[in-house]
């Protein structure tokens, strides 16, 4: 029986599983998509004679890999009179599946609207319908009627992530970047929510649209997962930029950029490690200055290029720094003396004087304060107390913003 063939030959063949079976090919974008369909049960249906003729003839054709010929077949049986709906639920399934192995995507898709629009399809069956029709308005960048019909694949509670995929690209090919904001900012948040990891090429579309849609917030979250799952110095350099153009931002935090940089092992140049080694002796972090001088040498970033000499001078300056005693005559303020502990080793007497100097009050930035004890816990290896001071810093100065990178970094 015909309803038997193609009930056993549609289910299950994706996209890819045909063309490797040289039956039903249609590039979906690399987009897989079922482009044969099972067929509903009609127990008490059948098909006419001067219908069944024609639509076995085609089956036969078919088998034997003669798609357009089959097409020809399947236009007799169409052409017959006064069809019943079982009828022409069957024409127009076959000629869907001979239209796609053939190439013929026009025909195919006039064949699933048909299909889709008939009423008769619920469910599984739906879904398949519908992933193969959005599949092939994609593929002839139709991308209104692909998006039109992805929704209704999701809307029939169909699952497959390609189908969010196909209904995102649809959208940003036709420049609706506020649906793909729409779209993707959501499940990228679902999935850090979760502890997952979110997909770099999702992450880059939605900063993108973001940014055409001048939706500064969604573009710098999402700068700030890229840094954060994908580190990369294209994305910290425009993260920087994202964050040091919101107004009050202070460049007292430009070291603390860094210091988000060599945690994530993000940096990429000689100069990397010579301006974070300047601005931490600047900050009173003359430790920390020594230690990033020395890794940049010992990695090999410095001492090897036509700065050599005045790579050598600052680690000599920040050699001298780190082991000068206190200048009583210009004390260092209390939450900065406790950080240089830390990063000198001495974990226990750092930390309590940088607690003490916050539980104290009448620090000039307190937002940075607490900044700078979350980043000094996550070096000593304690992050779930790194965490919690995070999550305190509320600061307008650029603090909350690089606290929201810091939970992302200590929270991996």
């Amino acid at each position: 029986m015909i309803d038997q063939w193609l009930t056993r030959v549609m289910r299950g063949l994706t996209l890819r599983g045909a063309m490797r079976r040289a039956t039903a090919i249609v590039a979906f974008g690399g987009l897989s998509a079922l482009v044969m369909l099972p067929t509903a049960s009609y127990a008490a249906d059948t098909l006419r004679p001067d219908v069944a003729k024609p639509l076995n003839a085609a089956q036969d054709l078919y088998r034997a890999h003669k798609y357009k010929d089959a097409l020809t077949k399947i236009a007799q049986a169409a052409a017959v009179p006064d069809k019943t709906p079982y009828e022409n639920y069957m024409v127009e399934e076959m000629r869907g599946a001979a239209a796609i192995a053939a190439g013929d995507t026009g025909t195919a898709a006039q064949a699933y609207e048909t299909l889709l629009n008939s009423g008769k399809l619920t469910g599984e069956d739906e879904q398949r319908t519908s992933a193969a029709l959005a599949g092939i308005y994609f593929q002839e960048k139709n991308y209104a009627k692909a998006i039109a019909v992805a929704q209704r694949y999701l809307k029939a509670g169909g699952a497959d992530p390609e189908m969010r995929v196909l209904l995102v690209q649809s959208y940003y090919l036709s420049n609706d970047c506020t649906s793909v904001v729409n779209q993707l900012k959501a499940g990228i948040d679902a999935e850090v929510r979760a502890g997952r990891t979110p997909d770099e090429s999702q992450l880059n579309l939605l900063g993108t649209c973001a940014q055409r849609v001048k939706d500064e917030a969604t573009y710098r979250s999402t700068l700030e997962k890229l840094v954060a799952y994908h580190p990369k110095p294209s994305y910290w350099d425009d993260l920087f930029q994202a964050i040091r153009s919101k107004p009050g931002y202070s460049s007292r935090l430009d070291v603390d950029m860094y210091r988000l940089r060599r945690a994530t092992g993000s940096f990429a140049s000689a100069d990397d490690y010579m301006q974070m080694t300047e601005l931490s002796i600047v900050a009173g972090t003359t430790a920390e200055a020594k230690q990033v001088i020395d890794q940049g040498f010992t990695s090999g970033a410095l001492g090897h290029d036509a700065q050599a000499d005045r790579e050598k001078r600052l680690q000599a300056l920040a050699a001298k720094r780190a082991a000068a005693p206190v200048d009583k005559a210009n004390p260092v303020a209390p939450i900065d003396a406790g950080f240089n502990l830390v990063f000198a080793g001495q974990v226990k007497p750092g930390l309590a004087m940088m607690e003490d100097a916050i539980a104290k009050g009448g620090l000039d930035h307190p937002d940075e304060a607490q900044l700078h004890l979350g980043v000094a816990y996550y070096v000593a290896g304690q992050k779930a107390r790194a965490l919690q001071v995070f999550h305190a810093v509320k600061g307008s100065d650029g603090s909350a913003d690089l606290a929201r990178l810091w939970l992302l970094v200590a929270a991996k």
